[in-house]
């Protein structure tokens, strides 16, 4: 499966994920049955709170899920339209810990309550 991690910086392994989903200057696209990351950019990431729309392009990679410590109801409402499931990396630091805690099945499906409500939350 192809996930998509949303990270601060371009370091593999070790990168730091940034907090909040759309503003991320880097995605990790992970293949989880062959452990292969590629890090991308996120031409996206200067944009009006609400208006992140990466979802399309991540569907049309093949992408099936999202793992994030914080992302905007929009943004889930269209990944999970698309059939992009989003998953709360329980405030993972890196993108090695994140793809640990998704691949030993210990993260959840986001969740209304979960979702942040501006540029500020935490």
């Amino acid at each position: 499966m192809k996930i998509i991690i949303p990270l601060n910086e371009r370091e593999g392994p070790g990168s730091k994920l940034c907090d909040h989903f759309g503003s991320a200057p880097f995605f990790a696209l992970v293949e989880t049955g062959t452990g292969s990351v590629e890090i991308i950019d996120n031409g996206n990431q200067h944009h009006e709170h609400g208006q992140c729309t990466p979802a399309e392009s991540f569907a049309g990679i093949g992408v099936g899920a999202v793992v994030c410590n914080g992302i905007g109801a929009g943004a889930v409402s269209r990944m999970q339209k698309l059939g992009i499931e989003v998953y709360m990396a329980a405030l993972a630091p890196t993108l090695a810990d994140a793809m640990e805690r998704f691949s030993g099945g210990k993260l959840v499906k986001v969740t209304r309550q979960q979702v942040c409500t501006g540029h500020d939350c935490r």
